[in-house]
């Protein structure tokens, strides 16, 4: 389902991270924190990044949104409700999850642009129009 709506949905998701994984637990709300995401089962990395989340503490259950980072490229229907997963920084696994939900982003239909009407002429302004009333652009 690459470059679909669904590929690009927010995944809404419980995470732990591991003490001795890493000297602090990460910021979720900092909208910096981009790790991997592993599916049981599967070898593949899938980039997210978090948008939001709760504070974390190690080995404490946190809620956060994660937006897939290559929705163009890699097919993230792997992270389906329900789904575990490990998190991964480079090849050091620091926590797991679960996918608790997905929001599909909502699709904003665009508008017509209004254009404003401009004649090809423009009406000379004091008096008498020269020639037959318009000057052309």
């Amino acid at each position: 389902m690459i470059g679909t709506d669904e590929n690009r949905a927010v995944l809404h998701v419980e995470v732990i991270f591991w003490s001795g994984k890493r000297k602090i637990p990460p910021s979720l709300v900092s909208g910096k924190y981009c790790p991997h995401f592993v599916v049981t089962g599967t070898t593949e990395y899938l980039g997210v990044c978090f948008l939001d989340g709760t504070e974390c503490t190690f080995d404490t259950p946190a809620l956060g949104n994660a937006q897939p980072l290559y929705p163009d490229t890699i097919d993230y229907a792997p992270l389906e409700n329900n789904a575990e997963f490990l998190i991964y920084e480079g090849a050091n696994a620091v926590g797991k999850g679960r996918v608790l939900g997905r929001t599909v982003p909502y699709k904003v239909k665009q508008q017509r642009k209004w254009v404003p009407y401009v004649p090809n002429c423009i009406y000379w302004p004091l008096g008498d129009p020269p020639g037959n009333g318009c000057r052309h652009l």
